[in-house]
């Protein structure tokens, strides 16, 4: 077992990289916190006598496996401690019970971050759904729901746990699972996480990439999966284009359950070869850059010196279910669309990937290798919707209009000293992810009576409207300027988004008190959800050994 106290000589010489590890929320200062002390267990012994260790002193254990919670849910302050489960758990092992060849189950310890779980199954030939973060670790992401890009085909990471292998506050061990104690399994899996015991490993039902192969179209081959991922210059015809695609899919609660779709738009700086590593080669880049030199004036490309653009990136699938599931005229048109807008855009379209895969090839690919979009505090936005007008009302073109307040070069080159442009453009840089999720015929919609109790299962789509700023004053008040506009546009009785705000765990941001009524009932849909994961929490959490900091449902002992 290893410690870390504050105040330590390491602490003081490196605090930037302490308070990114371990302390919050990374650069949200208003939930900046430093544990007393922080534990570094070896393995079960260790997390046994730190949670008797903490019970006895009347301190609370606060846990981390990723340490990706944005508000921070994952650190404490005061008195109580931090265990670090980064490196205790990170085993794995695929097993089928009793020779049962129609289910394929994986043990996974909490520890595994996404990108390393995604390639043991990849190599097994096995997939799961799950979210995008190449190092967020699977402890925390089932508990927050595991959203990704899977999510309207095969539903959330978290639909797929069976098992829970957890110390409870006493230090004994708990095998949880929807029969053994359906209440506590539900609690866990949408409840506040973190604050039932200290889970250590999950048994994950996995799929089969050989189970979702196609139709036989010849000797040997088979047509779909498919896939396609797009890279396009940031532009406000382009974003409006493809944002009307999402808008009609998400608006048609009889689109077929085969798609998913994601839109993801990213400021200047982000390294854009990460998520396409063709560019990494002289030749391609080179053909990049002259794009990029015809397409920008000359004093923005020296603002720019030689860092990428703002960009737009499509993640686009298609899987078939059965033999009925056919690559016909339908599915291919729905590619045809994304194919297009980079033929009619080319001097904006940067790169396209499209190809028959499997899904166990195909996840990786929505893979996200990097830890934050940007090493800069931001002020947080995800919302969730089940509206189903989004393409009509208006909602398209006030996205892009919000976006190209920041993103448009021209705000930076006109400089308007009303508007300040420039200097917003200069201080804020935004990360933006819109996905389908919804449909009556989507995993994500019809999973929502299967045990767990992430709310808001009747959503129809789920936007990220995250902007990061730079570390002064007035840059912090443009992004919370931006936000609040956005929370008013987009909330409320007159919201074009969604009459009512509502968020998903893994998402949340500043007002994180759960204990709040305005807080929790963004997070849950009704006050009998709330209590009944709040009645678990007064059992498992008498002594309020796992409270480590405001982000935990209310224990009901009533």
């Amino acid at each position: 077992m290893q410690y870390t106290r504050e105040g330590t000589k390491y602490q003081q010489q490196d605090y930037t990289f302490f308070n990114e590890q371990y302390a919050t929320s990374t650069h949200q200062k208003d939930h900046d916190m430093n544990p007393s002390l922080i534990v570094q267990p070896k393995g079960d012994d260790d997390v046994v006598k730190t949670i008797l260790w903490a019970q006895k002193n009347n301190v609370a254990v606060a846990v981390k496996s990723g340490g990706h919670q944005y508000s921070g849910a994952s650190s404490t302050g005061g008195k109580n401690i931090q265990l670090d489960l980064s490196n205790t758990y990170k085993d794995m092992m695929v097993f089928n019970p009793n020779g049962n060849t129609d289910k394929t189950y994986v043990y996974a310890g909490v520890s595994n971050q996404l990108k390393d779980f995604n390639a043991y199954l990849t190599h097994n030939g096995l997939f799961v759904p799950h979210g995008q973060c190449a190092y967020v670790c699977v402890g925390g992401h089932a508990q927050t729901g595991g959203y990704g890009q899977l999510g309207r085909s095969f539903g959330l990471f978290g639909d797929h746990i069976r098992t829970i292998r957890m110390f409870d506050y006493n230090g004994k061990l708990q095998e949880v699972t929807k029969d053994s104690d359906a209440e506590l399994f539900y609690a866990i899996l949408g409840g506040s996480p973190g604050n039932f015991g200290i889970i250590t490993h999950y048994v994950v039902e996995v799929h089969q990439a050989t189970d979702y192969m196609g139709t036989v179209v010849g000797p040997n081959k088979f047509k779909g999966p498919h896939y396609f991922k797009g890279l396009w210059l940031y532009s406000p015809d382009v974003l409006k284009q493809l944002l009307t695609y999402v808008a009609k899919m998400s608006d048609d609660a009889n689109f077929p359950r085969n798609y998913d779709l994601c839109v993801s738009v990213l400021s200047t700086d982000f390294p854009v070869s990460i998520l396409f590593p063709e560019l990494a080669d002289a030749s391609v880049m080179e053909k990049v850059l002259a794009k990029i030199k015809s397409h920008f004036a000359d004093e923005f490309l020296s603002y720019l010196n030689g860092r990428f653009p703002a960009i737009i990136v499509v993640y686009a699938q298609w899987c078939p279910f059965s033999k009925t599931d056919v690559y016909d005229t339908t599915v291919d048109n729905w590619f045809a669309q994304f194919r297009a807008l980079g033929g009619l855009l080319d001097d904006l379209s940067l790169s396209q990937q499209e190809a028959d895969s499997n899904m166990a090839d195909i996840t990786g690919l929505w893979i996200f290798p990097k830890e934050r979009e940007f090493n800069l505090p931001y002020v947080k936005r995800t919302y969730a919707t089940n509206m189903r007008n989004l393409s009509t009302n208006g909602w398209v073109d006030t996205v892009v209009q919000r976006l190209d307040l920041i993103y448009n070069e021209n705000n930076y080159l006109q400089g308007n000293e009303g508007e300040r442009g420039y200097e917003r453009y200069l201080s804020c840089k935004l990360s933006v992810q819109i996905q389908n999720y919804g449909g009556k015929f989507a995993k994500f919609t019809t999973n929502k009576d299967n045990g767990t109790s992430y709310s808001w299962r009747d959503s129809s789509m789920v936007q990220t409207l995250d902007c990061f700023h730079n570390d002064d004053d007035k840059s912090k008040a443009y992004a919370e300027q931006w936000a609040a506009k956005n929370d008013t546009l987009m909330n409320g009785a007159s919201g074009l988004f969604s009459p009512v705000d509502k968020r998903v765990l893994w998402g949340s941001w500043g007002d994180w008190n759960l204990g709040d009524e305005k807080v929790w009932k963004c997070y849950y849909e009704d006050e009998a959800m709330y209590q009944k994961v709040g009645a678990q929490r007064a059992k498992w959490d008498p002594n309020g050994t796992f409270t480590p900091n405001p982000f935990a449902v209310t224990a009901f002992k009533g």
